[in-house]
């Protein structure tokens, strides 16, 4: 029996936007199936084209990072400060149903993209805006700023050392979601009748609604976060890492029962009845005492081993992985990579698949 036609087969993207955030969401809308345009401006194109890694080729015309944030997408290049540029760019709109653009504000009234303006002449489009901070639109907002300006730095890392980076730029990946969600719910908007569609998203309340528990536990306790590496909050031993032979394995317990079976697998069951962890909130108290009591009975594993060990066991646990055991062969991570069409090697935007169960 043949796949249906998906209906985001028929959606075509004019992706305006540049850097990560709004590729990232045109990558995703490409690989559901919707034909993405991206319009790069010649002769360099995209800034992320140029963010070489020190081993990568000064000849190649795309960088790592460019290929992570573009799949298979139909590059135009247009310089749209020029007349040509703009008179293609209002064709363009015209036959497109999204349009995914971070300019500056100042440069929308030159480009034509005002909202008002793109929902008077083009009212069919979904129009999706990325800016940095929406009170201050003006305001350059790369990734570690906002990480830094929405308590994400201030939360990460050690407590003996100084606010620390997320190793991936996070706030643009949360607001290439929220790009989508707009998208999204645009085109469900204009199914149902409506026009003029805009949405603006932010990588600062991106970051903000990322927050959640951490953001509550001020919010309704007064309890601000201390930085203390991988370990929760709230639950323990969840996050604490144990050292075995070859490397490193991550705890995630969340109840007594988990803990219980945690203590019989390293072989010390009399912590089960000690009075500093009978309860989640004694071993959170007691977090300092616990650690290390456990990561001694864990010394003499090997870290696979021992996690399937604590999987057998009900108990959940983590192998940390470097990259190249991540996407070693035959791993779900080398299953959830593809080529794009230069022939570069990426990990996939989407994570889901979708099925037709009951026919078409």
């Amino acid at each position: 029996m043949p796949h249906p036609q998906r209906a985001i087969e028929k959606i075509r993207v004019l992706e305006l936007a540049s850097v990560l955030a709004g590729p990232l969401a045109g990558t995703a809308l490409s690989e559901r199936g919707a034909h993405v345009t991206k319009v790069e401006c010649p002769p360099h194109g995209d800034v992320t084209r140029s963010w070489k890694m020190p081993n990568e080729s000064p000849e190649s015309k795309t960088s790592a990072y460019y290929e992570a944030a573009n799949g298979d997408k139909e590059i135009a290049w247009q310089d749209l400060r020029t007349d040509a540029g703009r008179d293609w760019l209002d064709a363009a709109l015209a036959s497109h149903d999204v349009v995914l653009e971070n300019f500056k504000a100042s440069d929308l009234e030159r480009f034509g993209l005002t909202p008002q303006d793109l929902a008077q002449r083009h009212p069919h489009l979904i129009h999706v805006r990325l800016v940095g901070f929406p009170s201050a639109p003006e305001r350059l907002a790369y990734d570690v700023v906002v990480q830094a300006e929405t308590g994400f730095m201030h939360m990460n890392g050690q407590s003996d050392a100084p606010p620390t980076r997320m190793p991936v730029a996070l706030m643009d990946i949360l607001a290439s979601q929220q790009i989508l969600s707009a998208v999204y719910e645009g085109l469900l908007e204009r199914a149902a009748g409506h026009s003029g569609i805009f949405a603006e998203v932010s990588l600062e309340a991106s970051g903000l609604s990322a927050l959640a528990n951490q953001a509550t536990n001020w919010l309704i306790n007064g309890a601000d976060v201390t930085r203390n590496g991988s370990a929760h909050p709230n639950i323990s031993p969840y996050g604490d890492l144990l050292q075995c032979l070859d490397g490193w394995l991550v705890l995630a317990v969340g109840n007594d029962r988990q803990f219980a079976g945690l203590c019989r697998v390293l072989e010390c069951a009399e912590l089960i009845e000690d009075s500093r962890f009978q309860t989640n909130a004694m071993r959170v108290k007691h977090r300092n005492d616990l650690v290390p009591l456990l990561s001694e009975q864990a010394q003499p594993w090997n870290k696979i081993p021992l996690e399937e060990a604590l999987r057998a066991a009900g108990v959940p646990a983590g192998v940390v992985r470097r990259l190249p055991e991540v996407f070693a062969p035959d791993t779900s991570g080398d299953q959830h990579t593809q080529q794009n069409s230069s022939g570069q090697k990426r990990v996939k935007t989407v994570a889901y698949r979708m099925d037709f169960l009951a026919g078409s």
